[in-house]
C-alpha cells in the first residue's frame, strides 16, 4: 500500500467516524418539542387580588395567586403558589418583600401559602418563576396592593 492510497483511506474513515459521531450527538439530544415553552398570563379581580396563569407547553402547570385581604384560615395578605403538573419544574411566587412561596422539591400536585399582614394600601409588585435546580423561568411582574 502506498503512502497515498494510506493517507485516503486514513481521511474516509476521519470522515465515517466524524460523522457518526454527529449522527450520535443528534441522537441523543432532545427534541424541540421537549424543551420547556412557559407562558405566564396574570389575571386581575374586581377586588384586588391577582393570579398568574403558568403554562408548559400549553399544558396548565400551576399558578401564584395574591390575596390582598384574610382568607380562610391565613391572616394577612398571601402569596400562594400552585404546581399542577407533573413535569419536573416547580412554581415559585415572590412578592417584592422578599415573601417566597415554593412547590420547588415537592411532588405534584403541592401549594405553598405565605402569609403576614402588610400595610393596607401599599404597593409591591409580584412575580412567578418555574424553577428546576438553578434554572428560573420568570414572568413579567405585576403590581399588587396590599
Amino acid at each position: 500500500m502506498t503512502i497515498r492510497t494510506w493517507r485516503r483511506r486514513a481521511l474516509a474513515l476521519l470522515a465515517s467516524a466524524g460523522l457518526l459521531t454527529g449522527v450520535a450527538l443528534t441522537a441523543g439530544a432532545a427534541p424541540a418539542s421537549a424543551l420547556p415553552n412557559f407562558t405566564f398570563s396574570p389575571v386581575f379581580m374586581a377586588d384586588g387580588d391577582v393570579r398568574i396563569d403558568v403554562k408548559n407547553n400549553g399544558s396548565h402547570a400551576g399558578y401564584a395567586y395574591w390575596w390582598q385581604d384574610p382568607y380562610l384560615d391565613y391572616p394577612g395578605d398571601t402569596l400562594v403558589a400552585n404546581d399542577s403538573l407533573a413535569d419536573g419544574w416547580g412554581i415559585r411566587a415572590h412578592l417584592s418583600t422578599g415573601r417566597v412561596a415554593s412547590t420547588a422539591g415537592h411532588n405534584s400536585p403541592y401549594e405553598d401559602w405565605a402569609s403576614g399582614n402588610l400595610g393596607e394600601g401599599n404597593r409591591y409588585t409580584m412575580w412567578v418563576c418555574a424553577v428546576k435546580g438553578d434554572t428560573a423561568i420568570c414572568s413579567s411582574r405585576y403590581e399588587v396592593t396590599a
